[in-house]
């Protein structure tokens, strides 16, 4: 498991999941969040991933191709990551 998908997992888990559901420690990183979070919760999770991830992306590449499970959307930050870097932007 990659750190981001790690730090995904403790995210969602202290964020969304303290009611009794799946711990992080249950939750696979291929788990579809799409039907364990509401779409209220996936926006504050988008919001703050955008946020402490420092990272740049427009409104429509957030679809569920990269917002589905934990794995991509660790693989979808490491992207934006490096391209910052590559451009010379701070990741």
């Amino acid at each position: 498991m990659t750190r981001i998908e790690k730090n995904i997992r403790e995210y969602i888990d202290s964020s969304f999941l303290d009611n009794g559901h799946a711990t992080s420690g249950e939750l696979s990183i291929e788990a579809d969040l799409l039907t364990i979070l509401d779409s209220l919760q996936i926006l504050r999770m988008r919001l703050e991933l955008k946020a402490q991830c420092a990272i740049k992306g427009d409104n429509s590449e957030l679809t569920p191709d990269y917002l589905g499970t934990i794995k991509r959307l660790a693989e979808f930050i490491d992207r934006k990551q490096q391209a910052a870097v590559c451009q010379g932007l701070p990741s």
